[in-house]
C-alpha cells in the first residue's frame, strides 16, 4: 500500500513539473502592481497567483529587481499569492539616502507587507535574496511563516576567498569611479555591490532565534564555504537542508522543486 502511494505521489510530482516547465515558457501576469513608500524610498512591487492564498515572497540576488525570479513564478503561482519587490536602488524603486544594508531592506519589506495588509508570509530568496530571508526572519520573526534561503551566507566570511577577491575588486573600482565622477548611477551600483563586501552582519547565534520552518538550499560547488552553509542549517532550530549535486552558485530547479514542494506540503 505504501509503495502504491509513493508511486502515485511520484507521478503527481512529475506531472506537476511538466506543467511548470510548459508554463515557464509563457509570461505570468500580475493581478496587482504599484509602489509603496518605506521611509524615504518608494518601492515597486507586483503580486501574482491567487490573492486568497498565503503569500510567498520571491527575492532575487544582488542587483536583481522584482523580475529577478520571474522564471520560477509558474512553479509557485498555482499554490500561493506571490509577491515580488524591487529592493532599494533596483528596478524602478528609489535608492533613498543613508547606508544600504539588509536591515534596511528587511524594514522595507516589512513596510510593504504592512501596507498590503499581509500579516505573515513565506520567504524564498536566492543569494543576497537568501541573505535577506535570514535577516528578515531574525528581525521580524512574527511576520514569517517559513523561509527558504538558497545559496545564502550570514556574513562576508562565508564566501570563498576565490569569489571574494573578484567581488572586492569590482567594489573597489566602483568606489574609485563613484568618488571621481560623483555620478549617482555609479554610486547606486557601488552601494549594491557593497552588500556583498560588508553584509550581512549576522552571527550564528542570531539564527537560533528563528522559529519559522526553514529549508536551507545550497550548491555542491557554491561560492559559499560548505561548512558555512551547513552551520547555517545547524544553527536554526529544526531546519532542513538540501545540497544540490553538481551545482555552483545557482539553482537546479529539477533537483530543488520536489524538495521545496514537500517542504510546503504541496505534495
Amino acid at each position: 500500500m505504501k509503495q502504491a502511494v509513493s508511486v502515485l505521489a511520484a507521478l503527481a510530482l512529475l506531472l506537476s513539473l511538466g506543467v511548470c516547465a510548459r508554463a515557464a515558457e509563457e509570461p505570468t501576469q500580475p493581478f496587482e502592481t504599484g509602489f509603496i513608500v518605506s521611509g524615504d524610498a518608494a518601492l515597486e512591487y507586483a503580486r501574482y497567483g491567487d490573492p486568497g492564498k498565503e503569500t510567498l515572497v520571491l527575492i532575487g540576488g544582488n542587483k536583481s529587481d522584482m523580475h529577478g525570479m520571474d522564471g520560477c513564478l509558474p512553479y509557485f503561482t498555482p499554490y500561493f499569492s506571490v509577491l515580488t519587490v524591487s529592493n532599494r536602488g533596483t528596478g524602478n524603486s528609489e535608492r533613498g539616502t543613508g547606508k544600504l544594508t539588509f536591515d534596511v531592506m528587511a524594514a522595507d519589506l516589512c513596510a510593504v507587507l504592512d501596507q498590503l495588509g499581509i500579516e505573515k508570509a513565506h520567504l524564498l530568496g536566492f543569494s543576497d535574496g537568501g541573505n535577506l530571508t535570514l535577516v528578515f526572519a531574525v528581525n521580524h520573526p512574527d511576520r514569517v511563516l517559513s523561509i527558504v534561503p538558497m545559496s545564502a551566507n550570514i556574513n562576508p566570511f562565508g564566501t570563498k576567498i576565490t569569489s571574494q577577491i573578484g567581488i572586492c575588486s569590482n567594489y573597489f573600482w566602483k568606489c574609485v569611479n563613484a568618488a571621481r565622477t560623483h555620478d549617482p548611477e555609479l554610486e547606486r551600483l557601488r552601494d549594491i555591490q557593497g552588500l556583498m563586501v560588508w553584509e550581512p552582519t549576522l552571527r550564528f547565534r542570531d539564527l537560533k532565534t528563528i522559529t519559522a520552518p526553514t529549508l536551507n538550499i545550497y550548491g555542491e560547488h557554491d561560492m559559499m564555504w560548505r561548512s558555512h552553509s551547513k552551520r547555517i542549517t545547524r544553527s536554526i532550530p529544526g531546519a532542513k537542508e538540501l545540497m544540490l549535486k553538481g551545482v555552483g552558485h545557482g539553482v537546479d530547479w529539477e533537483q530543488a522543486l520536489p524538495v521545496i514542494y514537500e517542504f510546503y506540503g504541496i505534495l
